[in-house]
């Protein structure tokens, strides 16, 4: 699941380091695509309103989001992990992040 390092940009969050790029022009707003710079792990991909001024300070706040609340595991390979940011100015700190697309919950209810 790698990406391409040519376009990519590196960060480093709590001594780990990424490479993220912005796929622009999707349908539902902007990607931030992140890997791990080491390994060929988990992709994670977060969908943002178009307009939004995408930066290493909310590149980072996603990261940490995904990786305390998302289960995200950048250093093994699994299943892509898809993410939308809620707010169309998020909070670097707080970005408020969902799992996309949302999951339809079971109901309780089971048939007689």
């Amino acid at each position: 699941m790698a990406i391409a390092k040519r376009g990519t940009r590196v960060i480093v969050v709590d001594g780990e380091r990424y490479r993220w790029v912005v796929a622009p022009n999707d349908e539902p707003g902007l990607a931030i695509v992140v890997l791990h710079e080491e390994v060929d792990g988990q992709r994670l991909v977060t969908w943002v309103e178009h307009g939004v001024v995408i930066g290493p300070g909310l590149v980072a706040g996603v990261i940490r989001d995904a990786l305390l609340h998302h289960g995200w595991t950048p250093r093994q390979r699994r299943e892509q992990l898809t993410l939308r940011c809620l707010d169309r100015n998020p909070d670097s700190a707080n970005p408020r992040l969902v799992t996309w697309p949302p999951t339809v919950q079971a109901s309780g209810s089971s048939m007689s």
